[in-house]
């Protein structure tokens, strides 16, 4: 006998999709309004081109960022990001996350980070 599949759970899967290296730090830079990639990736910081597309290709595929191509007038296409509906309801695991880290995490000046 086969046993039975585990029972879906949402919270297990939500904490494997924003676990992923980067996909928090995405999510944070573009609640401040949509950017192109180079700016998406200056406000990220520290990730390279090769993984932040994967993170990219992968939050658009869950419809939790969109894309949109600006064209330029003769120079390469532009590519726009920035979050869907169900994108911008992470506000509130941001704000959790914030609130939780001011109450119980002390600031280590090494790891600064100026606030969105």
């Amino acid at each position: 006998m086969n046993p039975a599949p585990p029972a879906f759970c949402p919270v297990y899967r939500a904490i494997g999709v924003l676990q992923e290296k980067w996909v928090l730090h995405i999510v944070r830079a573009l609640l401040d309004g949509e950017k192109g990639f180079n700016e998406l990736a200056r406000a990220v910081g520290g990730c390279n081109s090769a993984t932040l597309t994967q993170r990219l290709e992968h939050l658009e595929t869950l419809a939790i960022i969109s894309k949109r191509t600006e064209d330029t007038q003769g120079k390469l296409a532009r590519s726009v990001y920035s979050l869907t509906p169900a994108g911008r309801e992470l506000q509130g695991v941001i704000d959790a996350i914030g609130n939780w880290a001011r109450e119980h995490l002390e600031e280590d000046r090494a790891e600064a980070v100026p606030a969105p």
